[in-house]
Order: structure tokens, then sequence, then C-alpha cells
């Protein structure tokens, strides 16, 4: 077992100290055991490591300041795996903070004469003893030992690390005087790497752990927080996958690093979302990439779409600390996973900080009083807030309310919360600073990452096999149906449209598995077929009898199923308990004589959970499907066969209820069908309010498409229907007409002309979801007078079918005047075909030469390179004298020189590229300056010297909930750049300007939401 312990090792030099391994080979440790005037030299070794091992000084801090020095030993002193993963820390608060303990190899410890034995000091360590030193204090526990003739006991103690459970506080440096030898001093990490360390880190030690701040001082914190993370750990660093149980062995739960599928997402808007009307990423991204760089988000997703899969994966890895590079702020955070189906089961409405920890229901001991509420305080929790559509819609709003209390009592908590598409109105947390993103359905890529990923998934299941040679014959099987599958989804591009979410997905692979090749050709029959598998005869497939000593067909446990699921539906719930289930259970048994023959309801219900592979236990008393697919799928039935359609569509106006009457359609007979379609034609009718009206129009038409039979007069009055809405002027309404595919074509507005700005770019996006087929539509639109109709068209370039998209829609329009978004070298290559475009914004790794060659011969008055680690110089600039505003954010510019043979008027750049500008001659013409600064970024009178015409300074602070930004003018003596510099920052960034007085005012700061 891995201790924070084995980081102790003993260092000889001028004197002998102890000192802390923070890798295999770097070791931290006192300054003053070194004598710098004669020698730098050190040597290490680690209790049962590899021996002495020379070391260099890599570092060293004066004694008097910041006594601590940096070793890096000729070789590891311990293996890599012997080292838990490094927490350092420092304290948020002065008050004693018991059971700590130091380490080290003290004089007093000596044994066999001199020999050198490890000390364990468990003492109260008090901060407050410390502060005016900057020293920690940590005092005895055990009575102190006696003065030694030699000087301190403690000698040899200096450098030994100073721990509050697993987490680095110190080293040891100094024996106060005063204290009889009770107390010994620290030097805190966090003044260490003040003081210089962290810049030597940066090169030997690049992946070195972000310092956090202890939340308070109970020592119970730590060890609970141990626990926890083995229980988060334990529950969602798994994942089930759906189709992989057929063994009967329910191992059908897989690690989840093995199985996860990184999914892409979108912003939810492109146009609202550019706050400043900068340009920016391309609209997809992985989903990693975007939750970086955003503190608290909305998530939205279809049913299937891997929302919770990624709440899971989040969890593990936080708590684990093994976040990829991109996400390594959330390394560390204590996930607090909501799932919000469960606060209906657990009588939960407004939780307390104290109640968060718990509903889950992880396999935890109650964590200490106030716990939970001091990780918020610290800033230390990943609050993921699992599926709010699954609350019913009343409580939604009191939900928001709940949350935006919490959040602004707790304002450095980052949180995600997921939810359907249309279950709560666009910018529904927006006050609280959530910013919305949209996973977008699997690419074709994905797909077939997808399909890799289930296969390997299945070939490891084979293991469970007794007999070798069947799991060989299996695994070879299987190996075959990957690579047909791999090739249908390659051929056919109404499966691919089927398989766009990870359920659905999954489905596919099952089916295709089980059905040897064939497969459904309807999303409907998807969930059928899939029902019918797992109802079906699994169990004598696998020659399994009957384990439970039961035998249900698949209409027994359609109908038994079909009674939980109408019951969750209809009270909005996502789970009940146990004696619910049971209840339901022992209702439709009564018309199940042969069921009831077999056994009780109780033991029923263990041979659905057990067997069916559609009912899980998440945990005690705590039952739900799977998938709420499967629950709507199921409870659509019965209401059909109940006679319950008028109840159904009673409830059409409800999100939760529309998903179960899309399904019911497929349920239906002929007249059925139509009665269903009609009842929501006259609904809509009478609809009152204008959301309402297209809610049920188009849910009506989503029904049209699945019905099998639906006589022409209907189909005509549901388009009709949906022809008379109009353009669509919200993202709902975009997102209700997108939702109908490519049948909504002909009823949508075919003369652009026609149509007012917002309109023709609601009709935009409409045409962009659909794909290929809304490209002849789409060029239509491309001929718009409106500027922002054709820039929202051009930003679909970098989703689209690169080359089909330039050929059939980009060559044929007005481009001077619009935003061009490029993230792959095959757009670049595809300019020449092009006409004048007004800016380029360039996304993604694009080196000098590549920018060279995509530009040559074009006039570039315009350009935004954002995100871009392969450009190193701007020589490409050079080629473009023409070149008036630009735009560097995100770049990895060695050289900036590139800018000092242009006619730039405006500048955009961060504040990391400043420091480039020192080595180059001003740039006078350069009138308006826009900075993007993070929070605590300071920037200095060094500024106007860069900038000798600058008239207008941005000031936007990005990426942080408090952003606060410093301007230091007090190294100015001259004038200010064109007699008066105008500073404008946006509202949420707060300006600290020092040396301002002695400008009056010719220095006019003000704040704009508009921008400048």
């Amino acid at each position: 077992m891995r201790s924070v312990e084995d980081r102790l090792v003993v260092v000889l030099a001028a004197q002998q100290g102890s000192g802390v391994l923070l890798t295999p080979n770097l070791v931290l440790t006192s300054s003053h055991i070194f004598d710098f005037s004669r020698s730098a030299v050190a040597e290490a070794a680690a209790p049962g490591g590899s021996g002495t091992v020379s070391c260099e000084v890599l570092w060293a801090g004066h004694p008097d300041r910041c006594d601590a020095a940096l070793l890096r030993a000729r070789r590891d002193l311990v293996p890599a795996d012997r080292l838990p993963p490094l927490r350092w820390g420092t304290l948020a608060a002065e008050q004693p903070v018991a059971d700590c303990q130091m380490l080290g190899f003290p004089q007093v410890q000596r044994y066999r004469g001199d020999e050198l034995e490890a000390a364990q000091i468990v003492g109260t360590l008090t901060p407050l003893s410390g502060r005016m030193r900057g020293r920690y204090v940590l005092h005895s526990d055990h009575h102190p030992p006696g003065a030694s003739a030699e000087g301190s006991p403690w000698a040899g103690l200096s450098g030994g690390p100073l721990f509050t459970g697993p987490v680095l506080l110190g080293i040891a440096t100094e024996d106060p005087q005063g204290w009889e030898h009770s107390a010994v001093d620290a030097v805190p990490v966090a003044r260490v790497l003040a003081e210089g360390l962290s810049e030597v880190l940066k090169q030997y030690w690049p992946d070195a752990p972000p310092l956090e701040e202890l939340s308070g001082p109970d020592p119970r914190d730590l060890a609970y927080e141990e626990q926890y993370a083995k229980a988060v750990k334990a529950r969602y660093s798994r994942m089930e996958i759906f189709g992989l149980d057929d063994l009967g062995t329910n191992e059908n739960s897989w690690d989840l690093d093995t199985a996860y599928l990184s999914l892409e997402a979108r912003k939810a808007d492109p146009e609202t979302s550019l706050r400043h009307e900068r340009s920016l990423r391309p609209e997809r991204q992985r989903i990693e990439d975007l939750l970086g760089s955003r503190p608290r988000t909305v998530l939205r997703g279809e049913a299937g779409a891997g929302k919770t899969t990624l709440v899971w994966w989040l969890a593990s890895h936080a708590v684990c600390r093994t976040m990829p590079e991109k996400l390594s702020a959330l390394d560390g955070l204590i996930p607090l996973v909501i799932p919000m189906r469960s606060l209906a089961a657990q009588g939960i409405t407004n939780p307390t900080p104290a109640q968060l920890p718990t509903i889950a229901q992880l396999p935890a001991d109650d964590p200490p009083t106030g716990w939970a509420g001091r990780v918020l305080a610290a800033g230390r929790a990943l609050l993921l807030i699992d599926g709010l559509d699954e609350l019913p819609q009343t409580d939604r709003d009191p939900a928001r309310r709940w949350l935006a209390q919490l959040l602004r009592m707790y304002p450095d908590t980052r949180c995600l919360v997921t939810v359907r598409p249309l279950a709560v109105e666009h910018a529904w947390l927006e006050s609280e600073g959530f910013e919305e993103l949209q996973l977008v359905p699997m690419s074709n890529g994905d797909i077939q990452a997808f399909v890799t990923a289930w296969h390997k998934a299945a070939r490891l299941e084979c293991g469970v096999y007794a007999d070798e040679v069947r799991a060989e014959q299996e695994r070879s099987r299987l190996t075959s149906l990957e690579r047909d599958l791999s090739q249908e989804f390659r051929r056919n591009a109404g499966l691919r449209d089927l398989a766009r979410t990870p359920l659905l997905c999954a489905v596919i692979c099952a089916l295709h598995r089980r059905r040897s090749g064939l497969l459904p050709r309807t999303r409907w029959q998807l969930y059928d077929a899939a029902l019918s598998m797992l109802l079906g005869n699994r169990d004598a497939y696998r020659r399994i009898g009957a384990p439970e000593g039961m035998n249900l067909t698949v209409d027994d446990g359609r109908q038994l199923l079909q009674r939980i699921a109408v019951w969750l539906v209809r009270n909005g719930r996502a789970e009940l308990s146990r004696d619910q289930a049971v209840g339901r259970l022992e209702q439709a048994m009564n018309g199940l004589r042969h069921v009831r023959e077999q056994g009780t309801a109780l033991e029923t219900l263990t041979h659905l959970l057990n067997r069916s592979g559609l009912l899980q236990e998440r945990s005690a008393d705590s039952i739900q499907f799977i998938h709420r697919t499967f629950q709507d799928f199921l409870a659509a039935k019965e209401f059909r066969e109940n006679d319950s359609l008028d109840e159904l569509l009673g409830h059409a106006t409800e999100e939760q209820w529309q998903d179960v009457i899309r399904l019911v359609i497929g349920h239906c007979g002929r007249a059925e069908a139509r009665r269903v379609i009609a009842d929501l034609i006259a609904a809509g009718d009478e609809a009152h309010k204008h959301e309402t009206l297209w809610s049920l129009r188009t849910l009506a038409a989503e029904c049209a498409m699945s019905a099998v039979y639906l006589d022409d007069a209907q189909h005509e009055a549901v388009w009709e229907g949906v022809k008379a809405l109009g353009p669509p002027l919200s993202e709902n309404e975009e997102e209700l007409l997108s939702s109908l595919g490519p049948e909504v074509l002909p009823y949508l507005p075919g003369d652009p002309t026609a149509l007012d700005r917002a309109a023709a770019r609601g009709v935009v996006k409409v045409l962009a979801s659909i794909g290929s087929a809304g490209i002849p539509l789409l060029q239509k639109y491309g001929q718009h007078e409106s500027a922002q109709v054709r820039s929202r068209i051009a930003r679909y370039w970098s989703v689209a079918d690169v080359r089909a998209f330039a050929d059939e829609i980009l060559s044929t329009m007005r481009l001077d005047d619009v935003a061009l978004h490029m993230t792959w070298q095959k757009q670049l290559s595809l300019l020449p075909a092009l006409g004048p475009v007004g800016r380029f914004i360039v996304f993604g790794n694009h080196s000098s030469d590549s920018l060279r060659r995509a530009f040559r011969g074009r006039q570039v008055r315009d350009l935004v390179l954002e995100n871009n680690a392969s450009l190193t110089t701007l020589d490409f600039l050079a080629d473009h004298p023409e070149i008036e505003d630009l735009s560097l954010v995100a770049c990895s510019l060695k050289d900036v020189s590139g800018l000092t043979g242009s006619a730039l008027r405006a500048l955009e750049l961060d504040t990391g590229l400043l420091r480039l500008l020192d080595s180059m001659p001003p740039l006078p013409h350069v009138g308006a300056v826009k900075l993007l600064m993070t929070s605590g970024d300071r920037v200095d009178a060094r500024l106007l010297a860069a900038f000798p015409g600058m008239c207008s300074l941005t000031l936007d602070a990005l990426g942080a909930s408090e952003p606060t930004v410093e301007l230091d003018l007090t190294g100015h003596t001259g004038p200010l750049p064109a007699g008066v510099l105008d500073v404008n920052l946006y509202p949420e960034v707060e300006l600290i300007v020092l040396g301002a007085d002695r400008f009056g005012d010719r220095l006019r700061i003000r704040q704009d939401s508009s921008g400048p």
C-alpha cells in the first residue's frame, strides 16, 4: 500500500538532513544543511530504496528567507509505483490543526551509537504562531526530547516533510528557542513555491500538481476524503455497456476508460455565445476541451447521448487526479454527484450542503459534520448535477433557485448540469455564470470508434467462458462481426443516422451480434428489437436454465415492466422503492396466472433485476430502468393497451410526457395513430402560448413520420400546420424544426429574399442541421443580402463536408463582408476557389508556411489566429502589408517581429505575448489594443511604450468567476498616447489602476457591454 511516509529520504551534505521525494528523483530539503562556499553536492537515500545516490542542487533559497533546496538524484531513489500521487497545500485558516506529522532523521532517534533511524513526530499545527516569520509551527503531542550536549535533539530533521493527512504542507527548518524542544518550525510549501521553486519545476517537473487550499482545521476531513475517493472510484469508474451481458454473468460493466468514448459538443448558439464578437473555436470540439475553460456549464443532450457517462467519467478522474491536461484544473476536486432522479425518491427538495454527499448513496460512511460545507467554501467541490429533466417540470424552477442560492453562497464551486435539449429554456442559468454546451450527434468517425470499443469490450467478455476453445471461437466471430458492421456503417447512411447516440449505437452493435447482421430500419424498431432481445430467450441461448426458479416469456416481461414504467411516468419519477415495485408487479400478476404460479411478486422482481437487463438497483431500495428511453417505450405500450391514450394526450404540453407520445405511435394501429395525430393537431390549434403551438405541431409531425400508415389528408394537415408556423425565430424553434430532419424541407420558406435577417438566420440553422439534403436550399440562402445571414452559413463550413460545402455554397456566395471560420488544413487549401473574404478566422495548429500558402495572392485585412501551438513566428505577414486588424489568442509564438512591417490599426492578444514586444521597435500605427487577461494579470507602463499611438485599450478578463486585473502606470513619465487613453472594460472586469492620479481626465475608464 503506497503512503506519504514512503516519500521520506535522508540527505547527506555539509550536515545530515532529511528530505521529501517530489518525484522518484527530485528531493525537496533544507538549504541550510549545505555549505555553498565549499561544495553544493549531496547524497540522498530512501529507506528500502536503491541505496545512496549522488544529487545535484537545482535551486536553493536563502536560509534566512526560504530555507529550502531542490535536488535531482542521478537515478531514481525509489520505484515510481511506490509513491502515491503528490498532494501539497496551504492552510486557508489559522485555527490549530490536530494530528499532523513531521518525518525525518533527527539526532535524538539515533541507535547503536550513531546509526540513523526515522522519527514520526505527531502533533498539532498552529499556523498563527509562525505567521510573522512565514513559518508553520508544529507542537509535539508527546513529551519533548531532552537537550543534547551537541545542540538540538532535532538536528538532522531539517528538510523533513510536514504532512496533514496525505497533504504536504512544508519542510522542517528550525528548533525555535524558548519551547524546550517541544515545537518545530517548518517553511510552508506555498512560500517555497513563491520564492522561485515553481519556475524551476516548470523545467524539471512540468506536471507538478496545483497547490491546494485546505478548507478547515478538522483532521477528520482528510481521512474521510480518502474513504470518499475510494467510494467514488468504486461507484463511477465502471460503466454498463448495453448488450454485453449475454453470458448471464451480470458482468456487463467495464472499466470506464476501456469503454469511454470522448464526445463532441458545441456552444449552444454560435452567435449569442460569442459575447464580444470575438472569433473563435470551431462549433464542434471534444467535450473535454470545452469544459476546461468553463467553471459552470449547462450541457444539453438527447436521450442516450452520453451525459451520465460523462458525469461518471469526470467524477472518477477528478477524485483519482488523472484528468487529461486540458482538464487538469479539476484534478483533486471533490466530486459531488447529484442524480436528480434520486431527489424525489428520497423526498429531498432543497438539499443542504450536508446532504449533497449522501444523495448518490455511495458506499461510504457519513462525513464529518460540516465537511461538505468546508469543501464548498474552499472552492474544492465539483458539483455534477445529472438529469435535471428527470425532475417533474413543476420542480425545475425551485431546483434552479436552490442551485443559484447554493452557488452564490459558494461562488468558487465548479458545476456541470446535464439536461435534455428542450427541458428548460435557453440561458436558464446564465445569471449564475453558466455557459451552455450542446452534445452533438456522433460523427462518422465516432461511430466507427464506438463500434471498435464495443467489440473490444465484448471480446474481453469472452473470458468468462470456461471452455477456452468456445471463447476463442466467439472472439473470432466478434472480430468478423466488427468488420462487417463497420463496413455496413460506411455503406448505409440510414443506419448511420440511427446510430448518432452512444445508446443507439450500442443497441445496433448488440442486435447485430445477436441477429448475425440482420438490423432494424427505424428507431422504434430498434427499441422493440432490443427489448425482445433482453426479455427473450437469452437464458436458453446461453444454455442457462431458470436460475431464480422462474421462466418468463417476452410478453410476460413486457407486461410486468409496463406496470412499473407507467407508474413512474404518471408520478413524474425515474426511481421507485422495492416495495413500490412489488406493488406494481402484484397488480400485473393478477392477470398472469402462470407467472403467479412460479413465484411471489418479490421473487419476480428479483428475477427481473437479475435476468432482464432492463431494471437495475443502483442503491439500497432504489430501482430504475437502465435508461429512461426504455421506461418511456414500455409506458407508451401500457397506455395504449390499457386504453389510456386520452390520459396520455392530456399531458401533450408537458415535455416529459412528449417522449412517451413519440414512442406510443409505433404501438398504435391505424385508427389509434390517426386519433393520436388528430388530437395533437387539435391541441396545437387551440394552444394559446406561442411555444406550446410550436411544440405540439412539431410533435404531431414526428408522430406522423413514425406512423406505419397515415392517409394523405391527415399527412397534409400535419405538414400544413408545420408550414404555418413560419420561420423559426428562437433557438427553441430551430431545435424543434431540426428534429424533423429532411422531411421538413418542402415546408421551409423557399424564397430567402422574402425573409428578414432574423427569420433567414433561423432557417439557415435548420438547413445546416439536415446535412447534404439541405444544400440546394442553403445555396439559395447564401444569396441573402444580410451579411449576418451569410456569416451564419459560413460558420457551418467546419462541421460539413468541407469540399462539397465550399464548391456548392461558399463559392456562390458573397464573402467580402463575412467572417470565414476555418479549422482544417483542407479548408485552407480550398481558399483559392473562393472570392474575397472580409475576415479570416483560423483556429487550430497551422504553421507560418501553411498560412503563407493559404493566403498567397489574397487581400487579408482582418485575421484571427487562435489556439495555434504550431505557429512560432509571423513571417507570413511580410506578404500582407495591407493587414489592418489582427487577433492572436493562445498562440505559441516565440517571435512577433513580423508585426513591424504591417500597417496594423487594431491588435488583439493575450498577455502572454506582451513580453515578446519588449525586443522589437514600437508599433505607432496601432490605435486600438485589446488584451485578453486572466484573473490576477497585471499590465505595466511598458504597454504604452510598445504602442505610442494607442488611443483605445480594451481589457477583457476571461476564465474567472471574479476577474480582477491591474493596470500599473506608475513607471510612465511621458504623456499618454494620443493625449487621452480610453480604457474600455467589460462589466464583469474589476480594474485596479496604479498611478492614475497624475493623469487626471486624460485617462478615461469606462465599462461597456457592447465592446469597443
